[in-house]
C-alpha cells in the first residue's frame, strides 16, 4: 500500500512538473511600464547569442533558417531533468532545421551551465544569466518548468508546452512547423 502511494506520488510530480512560483506580489506598475518591444539578447553557453525582438505574433530571432524550441528549465527540476533526453534525440534528428535552447529560470555562472550541459549530454545551448528574465517577463512569466514554447522559422507562435509531453507529440509538431 505504501509503495503505491509513493508511486502515485511520484507520477504526479513527473506529470505535473515543477512548480516556479513565489508567494511575493508582483508590482503591477512595472508590468504596465515595461515596454518589450526593444530588442534584447540571451548569452548561451557556447559563447553565442540569441538576439530576438518581440513581435505581435512571436519574436524577430537572429536565427532566420530554423524552429525555435525554448525550453524553460532548473537544475534541480528532476521533470526537467526527464525530459532533456528527448530535446537531445529531437536536437540530433531535426538539426539542420531545428534549434533547440535551454533557457534557465535560475541566474547560473558560465561553469554551472557548462557542467549541466555536460552532466546530461546536452546538444544544444544554454541561456544562462539574468538576462533570462527579461524573456520571461516579455513571455508574461512562466508559473511551472518544464515549460517549452516552439516557433516557426520566421518567429510566429506555434504552440506551447507546460510539463513533460510525450516525445511523439514534440515530433509531430516539429514536423508540422518545419515542412
Amino acid at each position: 500500500m505504501k509503495f503505491k502511494i509513493f508511486l502515485a506520488a511520484a507520477l504526479l510530480a513527473i506529470l505535473t512538473g515543477c512548480n516556479n512560483t513565489s508567494n511575493e506580489e508582483s508590482n503591477p506598475t512595472s508590468v504596465i511600464e515595461a515596454d518589450y518591444s526593444k530588442p534584447f539578447k540571451l548569452t548561451l553557453n557556447d559563447g553565442s547569442e540569441l538576439k530576438m525582438q518581440k513581435k505581435d505574433n512571436g519574436y524577430d530571432f537572429n536565427i532566420k533558417d530554423k524552429a525555435i524550441f525554448l525550453n524553460f528549465f532548473a537544475t534541480w527540476c528532476p521533470p526537467c531533468k526527464v525530459e532533456i533526453p528527448y530535446l537531445v534525440s529531437l536536437q540530433e534528428k531535426f538539426k539542420d532545421k531545428l534549434q533547440i535552447i535551454g533557457v534557465s529560470v535560475e541566474t547560473l555562472s558560465l561553469e554551472q551551465a557548462n557542467e549541466f550541459k555536460e552532466l546530461l549530454n546536452i546538444n544544444y545551448p544554454i541561456a544562462y544569466t539574468d538576462e533570462n528574465q527579461y524573456l520571461i517577463s516579455s513571455l508574461g512569466g512562466v508559473v511551472g518548468i518544464p515549460f517549452s514554447i516552439l516557433y516557426y522559422p520566421n518567429g510566429k507562435f506555434a504552440t506551447s508546452y507546460s510539463g513533460l509531453v510525450p516525445i511523439e507529440m514534440l515530433e509531430n509538431d516539429i514536423k508540422k512547423v518545419i515542412e
